[in-house]
């Protein structure tokens, strides 16, 4: 079974005003080109890498195959 971690830069929608709220952000998938990808051995490892991604700006996501 493979664990792999995809994530993407999403774009800032933030306004000029700290007291305005920014845009919800939307969940969008970008050109396959511009998704990285890095693989793990273990569900905890890439969970905690990618609190890291989202605390950075960026969009990530965990995925693992079904090996039978």
């Amino acid at each position: 079974m493979n664990i792999w971690v995809e994530w993407w830069k999403t774009p800032n929608t933030t306004s000029g005003s700290h007291a305005q709220m920014s845009e919800n952000k939307t969940i969008y998938k970008p050109d396959p080109k511009d998704i990285q990808r890095r693989f793990f051995s273990t569900w905890k490892a890439a969970a905690e890498f990618s609190k890291i991604l989202e605390k950075g700006g960026y969009m990530a996501s965990i995925k693992q195959d079904r090996s039978f």
